[in-house]
């Protein structure tokens, strides 16, 4: 402990500008062990903080640095999200067609027949348990789940359940492949 106890003391005289290791500063007053009120921590007599705001200036200089950093970082991956979904919402409404289009304007679903089966399907906003499959009467007889691995815009995974279920090669596959979940409550009749 008493050798803990000079090295605080060795770096007090450093920090306070001694250059002298036996000698101790004019400004510093180290309380000895046998004084009362002795808490191991050097006292100045003449302190006022400068030399403490002179060490703690760099590290907030970088901390302010790192944040502005972080923070322009943050906005770029917001500026890139945005135009990705722009671009993919973009890409979407190019595959619909002209009813399909006013439906989504209007309602965030279109529809969709089956290239193979002939079923009737409504696609949602969403890329989790966003497609229907339809009733001749249009009710909901369940909800099928099927989404791509990564970080794949909203708009970019409707089109492809798009595609997918357009076509008469790939429908069936989607089927097989798709997670089946029961109807939502407010889709059933009564």
């Amino acid at each position: 402990m008493h050798s803990l106890n000079r090295t605080w003391h060795a770096l007090w005289r450093f920090i306070a500008g001694s250059s002298s290791s036996d000698n101790r500063n004019a400004d510093i007053r180290v309380r000895e062990r046998n004084e009362p009120g002795y808490n191991g921590i050097a006292e100045s007599e003449h302190f006022d903080g400068r030399w403490l705001a002179a060490l703690c200036e760099p590290i907030f200089e970088q901390v302010h640095v790192a944040q502005r950093n972080s923070e322009l970082a943050r906005q770029e991956a917001l500026r890139k999200d945005r135009r990705a979904k722009r671009r993919s919402l973009t890409l979407l409404l190019k595959l619909l067609n002209q009813t399909q289009r006013q439906e989504f304007r209007e309602f965030r679903h279109f529809h969709v027949v089956g290239g193979r089966t002939g079923n009737r399907y409504r696609i949602h906003v969403g890329s989790i348990s966003n497609i229907d499959v339809l009733h001749r009467n249009g009710t909901v007889r369940h909800r099928l789940c099927v989404q791509p691995t990564g970080d794949v815009p909203t708009y970019d995974v409707m089109a492809a359940q798009l595609l997918y279920l357009q076509d008469p090669d790939t429908e069936l596959r989607f089927l097989r492949k798709a997670n089946v979940h029961p109807a939502r409550i407010e889709n059933y009749t009564f």
